[in-house]
């Protein structure tokens, strides 16, 4: 059904709402706020549930007109505009609705195969309960929110339960349904980034966890009984980014809740569908259900070594019983900081995971997969620098390096013979880096064995591994063979058998020997 009529309609009814503000008002810019509501919290890229959201970044202008503006006024809608307040005593402001808070362009007709580009305009209401998860806009003199300020903190009146909410609608009033708040707070943050004293004296450790056995080398400085770490968590927006641990005697102790600054769930995951700003701190947990208010290290009197006994995670909002991780976005138990003396030696040796071959998907070649484990530490634990390691691949009896070369290996930028530690190639495709795991691909039919071996240069010296060495397995789709005829058997789209279907791309053969595939998300 063509939805232009309805379009029309839709827009002249928005002729009503109060003009979306887009650019910040003119005033006094309370920026860095701290943001908690109970709200619906998207689960997932279309459902909600109730939940909270916690330490949104947020901000408020005392405008010069007198009114008051808050910035991204519904919780988890990156909108980027501005709802208007208007004063109506002292301390007690009133937002009348609707407001125009957003639009965009993904209207369009159901049959229009370009799926059409209408505009859609959202605007802010209060709105009421009229079923399970459903809402309808209050009656045009019911439709106002409250709020009080005392120059520090907004609270949202008047709403207090999931029954009645604020929420956005677009159309002939269809609620969004994966947004509205029924009890917001906005308050001024006093929250600062640590830095350490520029008397310290700058040292280094190197970190491993449960998570992470390959260690990193990171930036320290030390004043008195006080560590502080830079580049402790692996996001490319916390690398300078400081945390604090206090030694205590034969212990030492990192407090909960250290402000990291604001960060987004892109910071540490590719995708997302929250957009987001939030304040973010490191938090101690004693494990998944219990957050508690220190991490505490046992430290080695000889060595300097600091082992954590519980989990340290990053947090979006302060970490307390009622904000608990919903979002793994870094975690690291049995922490290790080890103090950092450079040191050159043989790398460990490399360990197998697998190596198979089989046929592709289609039959039209054969796939060799290897898989194998890999650490920058040498023989004796210690740290070796990555950017100083690289490997080489021996397939069967060859005693040259074997070559990935760019015009078969689609995603490599060059030929390439010794492969960096910490190598991938453009898409993580056919040479894969997926933290200590490296899974290559070769597509020689005749490969019987494969080798590889660690190299580390330091100072003009190689040192090289004991060789990994491996027979090539023949996990092929075709040597699978089944009597059930309703049975089914499950291949990655490497040729690996699988005991059932898993996340992501699946081939599934049949017993009459067809295959399909199947995504599963």
């Amino acid at each position: 059904m063509k939805k232009t009529l309805f379009f029309i309609c839709a827009l002249a009814l928005n002729l009503t709402a109060s003009a979306q503000i887009f650019t910040t008002p003119k005033g006094k810019l309370i920026d860095n706020m701290y943001r908690n509501s109970d709200s619906w919290v998207k689960k997932g890229w279309t459902s909600m549930e109730p939940g909270k959201y916690e330490g949104l970044a947020s901000k408020i202008v005392e405008g010069d007109d007198g009114y008051l503006y808050v910035y991204n006024p519904l919780s988890g809608f990156n909108s980027n505009s501005w709802l208007k307040l208007e004063k109506v005593s002292e301390g007690r402001y009133k937002a009348v609705l609707p407001q125009i808070i957003f639009k965009d362009n993904d209207g369009g007709d159901d049959d229009d195969e370009e799926g059409g580009n209408t505009e859609r305009i959202f605007k802010l209401n209060r709105m009421i309960a009229t079923g399970k998860d459903q809402y309808k806009v209050v009656e045009a003199s019911k439709n106002y929110m409250e709020y009080t300020w005392d120059g520090k903190t907004l609270k949202m009146l008047g709403a207090g339960s999931k029954n009645e909410i604020l929420g956005v609608v677009y159309g002939e009033d269809e609620w969004e349904s994966r947004y509205g708040d029924w009890n917001v707070t906005i308050q001024t943050s006093t929250d600062k980034l640590i830095t350490p004293p520029s008397t310290a004296q700058n040292v280094q450790y190197t970190v491993t966890s449960r998570e992470n056995s390959s260690p990193r080398l990171i930036d320290a400085a030390v004043e008195g009984n006080d560590i502080y770490l830079k580049g402790l968590f692996k996001s490319e927006k916390l690398a300078n980014v400081w945390v604090k641990i206090t030694r205590q005697g034969d212990k030492a102790v990192m407090l909960s809740n250290q402000y990291l600054g604001v960060t987004k769930a892109t910071d540490y995951m590719r995708f997302s569908n929250d957009t987001s700003a939030y304040h973010t701190y490191a938090a101690v947990f004693n494990d998944a259900a219990a957050a508690t208010n220190e991490l505490e290290f046992s430290v080695n009197a000889a060595t300097g070594v600091l082992t954590a006994n519980n989990i340290l995670k990053i947090m979006f909002g302060k970490s307390s019983a009622t904000n608990m991780p919903n979002v793994d976005l870094e975690s690291y138990e049995e922490l290790v900081l080890t103090p950092y003396q450079a040191v050159a030696g043989k790398p460990e040796t490399p360990k197998l995971h697998y190596c198979s071959a089989a046929d592709s998907y289609d039959y039209t070649q054969k796939i060799t997969t290897l898989a194998f484990y890999v650490k920058n530490v040498s023989v004796d634990g210690k740290y070796l620098n990555p950017e100083k390691m690289y490997y080489n691949i021996y397939l069967n009896d060859s005693k040259t390096p074997f070559t990935f070369e760019k015009s078969r290996y689609y995603y490599l930028e060059k030929d390439i013979t010794d492969i960096p530690f910490n190598y991938s190639d453009k898409k993580n495709d056919d040479i894969k880096k997926s933290d200590d795991q490296r899974i290559l691909h070769f597509y020689d039919p005749n490969i019987e064995n494969v080798t590889v071996i660690m190299v580390y240069e330091e100072g003009g010296k190689k040192y090289l591994s004991a060789p990994m060495s491996t027979v090539v397995v023949t996990a092929g789709i075709e040597n699978i063979t089944t009597n059930d005829a309703s049975k089914e058997s499950y291949f990655t789209v490497d040729g690996r058998r699988l005991q059932h279907l898993q996340k992501g791309l699946n081939i599934v053969k049949r017993a009459d020997g067809t295959t399909k595939k199947v995504l599963v998300k």
